[in-house]
């Protein structure tokens, strides 16, 4: 009789559960960091500077990323993440009240909706300190981009399913109680992607997550030159999709009149695009490396931004079709980019004060992302209803929008020559540098 040879598994056992998690948890939070809950907002009457806020609560409460890694090391990553993970879930829940409180004026439940969303995303963002240094801690760099490509992949089906039975709840005029049978959606999401946590094996508290929680040298952290580069980059990304997403739904639903469900659609149609890409980039990216991967990204984005400009500036015609091909391409760039992002990351950070590095590069990052929302709310609100017609091209507010932000991508793209994927032993080399730079201010700093 032949045998099969054992063939193992490069990632530690129960590892997949970290799939099965994002996608749950993507129809929890596509609902409520997404379409679903800037169209109630919309419902309410919230302007575009409130959209603006609600847009920029997530990646803004991720500054509490810094005090949480001091406490890091008192827990297990899964405990850490999954308290905080838990306690959002109930906010969810309450959340879906709202729409039901028909004795409360619009107004009431419009600040009502802020105050759940500013702790559910307060929660995330203590919480969301333990995820990175958790996977980074468990899956091996050598495998890590299929790893993570496949956790993306995941995380866009869920989305896709998300955003699919919520259009399918909200067709026509939507009620208030849609509203809510959508946001219980999202609450059950949640609370199954707990499940899910659970059994995603833990990492030890080592010597690099204990060490972790001393006094930091800020400075040292962010001199280190690789990292400085990386989060300058990003800080450059975040200013050109930070908001994309929120007002191109906030376009088509208030300045081209489409239906709720159609506008649930057509953002939907954004999560295709990874699916059918990422395995491909799961199998190639440990390969090539993620300055490839980001130049394409990069390119994907300014026809995406190139097509909503003619559009908005009156030269192609807002039609389902083409607002098809676009959010598909939104899709298909965002999740490569966010694969090899996350890749080049990882590598970059030193094994020495980890978790402080990953959580002063996503405060740092998300302070940008968080503010791209408010300032282009408060840059629409103040435009108004300005016009300039130039020939066949018409500048408005979202015409001059879009013209900034296909710019800033072409900086982006050029920028992607400041990162430096490293050599391994380089990499380490410049990270025992800046932990011995640490480890002696920590002392001096403990004395």
């Amino acid at each position: 009789m032949v045998q099969i040879p054992f063939v193992s598994s490069p990632y530690p056992r129960g590892a997949f559960n970290s799939h099965w998690f994002n996608l749950f948890n993507a129809i929890a939070f596509q609902v409520m960091m997404g379409a679903p809950i800037v169209l109630f907002a919309k419902s309410l009457g919230a302007s575009s500077t409130v959209i603006g806020i609600i847009a920029a609560f997530t990646p803004l409460m991720t500054v509490m990323q810094l005090p949480a890694a001091r406490f890091l090391d008192r827990y297990t990553y899964r405990q850490f993440v999954l308290s905080g993970w838990g306690l959002r879930t109930v906010f969810i829940f309450l959340v879906a009240v709202v729409p039901l409180l028909g004795f409360l004026d619009d107004t009431s439940k419009l600040a009502l909706l802020l105050a759940a969303l500013f702790i559910f995303n307060l929660l995330r963002g203590i919480s969301s300190a333990g995820w990175m240094p958790w996977i980074a801690a468990i899956i091996d760099e050598p495998v890590r981009g299929r790893f993570l490509a496949r956790d993306q992949l995941f995380t866009y089906t869920g989305s896709l399913l998300s955003l699919v039975a919520c259009a399918f709840v909200m067709s026509g005029h939507v009620e208030p109680w849609e509203f809510s049978v959508v946001f219980l959606l999202s609450a059950t999401g949640g609370s199954v992607s707990l499940w899910f946590i659970k059994r995603i094996p833990d990492a030890p508290a080592g010597e690099t997550m204990s060490r972790s929680a001393h006094p930091v040298p800020w400075l040292a952290i962010v001199g280190h030159p690789p990292f400085l580069r990386l989060l300058g980059f990003n800080l450059l990304f975040m200013a050109v999709i930070g908001s994309l997403s929120v007002f191109t739904v906030e376009y088509l639903k208030e300045y081209q009149h489409f239906d709720a469900n159609l506008v649930l659609m057509l953002s939907g149609v954004a999560f295709i695009g990874p699916i059918l890409s990422l395995m491909l980039t799961a199998r190639i990216i440990d390969r090539v490396g993620s300055k490839p991967i980001l130049r394409a990204a990069l390119a994907g984005f300014a026809l995406v931004l190139g097509g909503w400009l003619l559009i908005a500036g009156g030269v192609l015609p807002c039609s389902v079709p083409i607002v098809t091909g676009l959010n598909f391409l939104t899709g298909l760039a965002a999740a490569n980019f966010n694969v090899a992002n996350t890749r080049i990351m990882m590598a970059t950070m030193p094994e020495m004060g980890r978790n402080h590095f990953f959580a002063m590069f996503t405060v740092i990052t998300s302070l940008g992302l968080g503010a791209a929302p408010v300032m282009w709310g408060v840059t629409l609100d103040a435009i108004g209803s300005y016009e300039l017609a130039t020939g066949w091209f018409t500048w408005r507010r979202h015409s001059i929008y879009f013209a900034v932000l296909l710019a800033l991508d072409g900086v982006a793209f050029v920028a992607v020559n400041w990162l430096r994927e490293a050599k391994r032993a380089e990499d380490r080399a410049e990270g025992n540098v800046v932990a011995g730079r640490m480890r002696r201010l920590s002392r001096i700093w403990m004395r």
